[in-house]
C-alpha cells in the first residue's frame, strides 16, 4: 500500500478504537438498563420523556437534513459543485441518522421487543407510527441513493439519471415535520401545541445535519479522502447559520409571548425556563446559538467547524429545553413522587446509565460511519 493511498483512508485504528469503546460503554449501560429497568434513569411521574427521546428527535433530524443536503445538488443545476459530497451525506444519513435514532428509540421503550408493537400492534393515526415508517423509507432511500451515486462516480450512471430519485429524497425529506406532530397535536401542552412546530423541527433538521456533516468533511478533508473546495465549504456553513438562525427566532418568540402574556400555562413554562430551574439550560442554549452564528459566518474553516459543533449543540438543547421546560409544568398535578428514587431536584438531568447509553449509541453511529467509508468509495 502506498502512502498516498494511506493518507486517504478516512478512518484509523485510533477512531475506530474509542467509537469501539464508547459502543462498548453503551451497551454495558444498556444492559444494566434491561435488567434493572428504566429506573435507573432520572425519569418519573413529570418528566416521562428524557434524553432518549431528545436523541431520537436530534437524530431524526439528522437524517433528514443529510438527506436534504444529498438530494438538493442534484435537483439544480447551480448547485453541481456539491455534488461530490452527495455520497457521505446519503450514507451519513443512514449509519448516524437512522441507525442513532432508532436504536434510542428503542432504549425509551426499555424492553427491545417492545418496539416491534410499533408495527404489529400500530395505530394508523399514531405519529410514532409515521414516525417509524419515514425512518424505514429513509434507511432505504439512502441505500438505495448511495449506490446510484457511487454508480454516477463510476461513470456508469449519468447526474441526471438520479434526479427522479433525488427529488423523492427531497420529498422524503420534507415529511421529518411529521415528527412535530407528536408534540403539536397535544393540546394539554400549551408550548407544543403550535402549528409553527413543524417549521421548527425541519430548520433543527437541516442544522442538525449540516453541522454534523460540516464536521465530517473536515475530517476527510484533512485526510485526504474528499478534499473539500472553500467556496462550497462556505456556502455549507452560510446555508446552516441561516436555518440556525431561523431556529433562534423560533424559539424567541416562543419565550417571548409566554413571557409577555405574563399569565397562565405559557408565561409559567416560560418564566420556569428564562428565570427558574431550567435557565442554565436555557441561557446555555442562547449561547451556542450565538457563538455557533457568529463562528459559521467566519472565513476560517477551523472556526466554522467550531461554530457547527456549537449549532449541534443548539439543536439538542433547543429539544431538551422543549421536553422538559413543559414537562414540568403540567396542567395537570400527579399523585406520588414526581422523580424516580435518587433522582435530582429541580430540572431533569440525565443519570449516568442514560448518559452511558446515549454515548453509546451515538458511538455506535460514528463506528459504522467510519468503517463504512473505509470500505466504500464514497470520496473523490
Amino acid at each position: 500500500m502506498t502512502d498516498s493511498t494511506m493518507t486517504k483512508r478516512p478512518s484509523s485504528a485510533l477512531w475506530l478504537g474509542v467509537f469501539g469503546a464508547l459502543a462498548l460503554v453503551g451497551i454495558v449501560c444498556f444492559a444494566m438498563q434491561l435488567t434493572q429497568g428504566l429506573q435507573v434513569a432520572n425519569l418519573g411521574n413529570e418528566i416521562t420523556w428524557g434524553l432518549y427521546i431528545v436523541g431520537f428527535l436530534v437524530f431524526t433530524g439528522v437524517a433528514a437534513g443529510c438527506l436534504l443536503f444529498a438530494s438538493v445538488p442534484f435537483m439544480f443545476s447551480n448547485l453541481a459543485a456539491y455534488r461530490p459530497y452527495a455520497r457521505v451525506a446519503s450514507f451519513a444519513a443512514v449509519v448516524c441518522g437512522c441507525v442513532c435514532a432508532g436504536l434510542f428509540i428503542v432504549s425509551d421503550t426499555g424492553n427491545p421487543l417492545r418496539a416491534f408493537s410499533i408495527l404489529t400492534s400500530f395505530q394508523f393515526a399514531s405519529p410514532l407510527f409515521w414516525d417509524t415508517i419515514i425512518l424505514i423509507a429513509y434507511v432505504v432511500l439512502g441505500i438505495v441513493f448511495t449506490l446510484m451515486l457511487v454508480k454516477v462516480a463510476k461513470g456508469e450512471k449519468t447526474e441526471e439519471s438520479v434526479r427522479p430519485l433525488a427529488i423523492a429524497v427531497f420529498a422524503a425529506a420534507l415529511l421529518v415535520t411529521v415528527t412535530a406532530l407528536a408534540f403539536a397535536l397535544q393540546v394539554a401542552r400549551p408550548t407544543w401545541n403550535n402549528p409553527g412546530l413543524a417549521l421548527s423541527f425541519f430548520a433543527a433538521a437541516v442544522v442538525a445535519g449540516g453541522s454534523l456533516l460540516t464536521i465530517v468533511y473536515a475530517v476527510l478533508d484533512r485526510s485526504g479522502y474528499l478534499p473539500l473546495n472553500e467556496q462550497v465549504s462556505r456556502g455549507f456553513s452560510r446555508v446552516i447559520a441561516l436555518f440556525l438562525t431561523a431556529e433562534l427566532v423560533f424559539v424567541l418568540a416562543e419565550v417571548f409571548s409566554g413571557l409577555y402574556i405574563a399569565v397562565g400555562e405559557e408565561a409559567a413554562v416560560a418564566a420556569w425556563l428564562v428565570s427558574g430551574p431550567g435557565a442554565p439550560y436555557f441561557w446555555v442554549e442562547m449561547a451556542c446559538f450565538a457563538g455557533g452564528i457568529a463562528l459559521l459566518l467566519q472565513r476560517a474553516s477551523t472556526l466554522r467547524v467550531a461554530g457547527a459543533a456549537l449549532a449541534f449543540v443548539a439543536v439538542f438543547l433547543v429539544k431538551y429545553n422543549m421536553l422538559q421546560a413543559q414537562l414540568h409544568n403540567p396542567l395537570i398535578g400527579f399523585a406520588g413522587p414526581a422523580a424516580a428514587p435518587g433522582a435530582p431536584a429541580g430540572a431533569y438531568f440525565p443519570g449516568l446509565i442514560e448518559w452511558g447509553v446515549a454515548v453509546g449509541i451515538i458511538g455506535i453511529g460514528l463506528l459504522l460511519l467510519t468503517l463504512g467509508l473505509s470500505k466504500l468509495k464514497l470520496g473523490k
